[in-house]
């Protein structure tokens, strides 16, 4: 039987692993999506129980963000479709 170290470091190596490339595919569709919908400065702040958060920077961007919200999300869908909702607020996107 693992010693409960082991399946702790069996656990955690898989979720690093897991997430990492969820991450860098979530990445790059993101980039390719919102290029499309010409929304700069913007950056993922997070991703919890299929929603993304988005941060942008500043009040323009964000009514902007919001006006093309439904479509930035169909186009996300496309690609990645466990992602359900989407919501952007200001914040740091460097």
């Amino acid at each position: 039987m693992d010693a409960i170290k082991d399946i702790v470091k069996k656990v955690f190596t898989n979720i690093s692993i897991t997430t990492v490339g969820e991450q860098k595919k979530i990445d790059d569709v993101f980039i390719k999506v919102f290029e499309k919908n010409t929304i700069e400065a913007a950056r993922i702040s997070g991703l919890k129980e299929r929603h993304l958060f988005v941060n942008v920077d500043s009040p323009a961007r964000l009514y902007q963000a919001n006006l093309k919200k439904q479509k930035i999300l169909e186009d996300l869908q496309k690609e990645i479709p466990d992602i359900q909702k989407i919501s952007f607020k200001i914040g740091k996107v460097t």
